[in-house]
């Protein structure tokens, strides 16, 4: 496989580590204010509006596991399935402290419930986290820094890790995707990309396909 880069850049081979240069008319990289790259940045922000039922929060999720009082009885939570056995009669009190995961990643502690209806305050109505697509991973970023010169690529395995590259990159950064990769589907199936087009169009044509668990 090849990467891919813009005016002036070289191709790395990842396998052979070999250095040619490519067609100037080709160009796959992402500029970082683009609409490409802020979409790529909503699907892998963390979603935290499954257990919305329970913490009130679609902009963090508590970590499992975790303790509850249900209707009177403990009862611990440690899957994603847990949440459908309740309805909006129940009695639900958290056990703290609890651990939670934000939308940028971040784990905090959180030590009662005012601290944790505070921070559910702050979450918008509506988040901007694709629901409907998620990258399969892993696969590999190339960067190009012009302020020195070098060339190097990033395996990425993890939503976490894309969020933390991408937020990492500075003004001098050129980033590009080393395609094909492929797209997880909210109907299971799998979307294969090679190019920016390909990724854009794909993502916009299936952000909205499926019942997004916010409001």
């Amino acid at each position: 496989m090849t990467i891919l880069f813009g005016c002036g850049l070289v191709l790395i081979s990842c396998q052979e580590e070999e250095q040619e240069i490519i067609d100037p008319t080709i160009d796959n990289t992402i500029p970082q204010n683009s609409r490409l790259a802020g979409l790529m940045r909503n699907i892998v922000t963390h979603d935290g509006s499954y257990d919305d039922v329970v913490d009130g929060g679609n902009c963090f999720s508590i970590n499992l596991p975790y303790t509850i009082i249900l209707n009177t009885q403990p009862t611990i939570i440690d899957s994603i399935e847990d949440y459908n056995q309740f309805s909006s009669s129940d009695d639900i009190e958290i056990q703290f402290p609890i651990k939670i995961t934000t939308a940028n990643h971040v784990v905090e502690t959180i030590e009662n419930k005012n601290d944790l209806n505070a921070l559910a305050n702050t979450c918008e109505i509506q988040d901007e986290d694709i629901e409907c697509v998620d990258f399969v991973y892993p696969f590999v970023f190339a960067t190009f820094d012009s302020g020195s010169n070098i060339l190097g690529t990033t395996e990425v395995f993890h939503d976490a890790e894309v969020f933390g590259f991408m937020g990492s990159l500075n003004d001098n950064t050129v980033v590009s995707i080393n395609y094909p990769i492929q797209l997880l589907l909210s109907n299971g199936e799998f979307l294969e990309v090679a190019h920016n087009t390909d990724l854009l169009s794909g993502i916009e044509a299936f952000e909205q396909s499926c019942e997004e668990n916010d409001g």
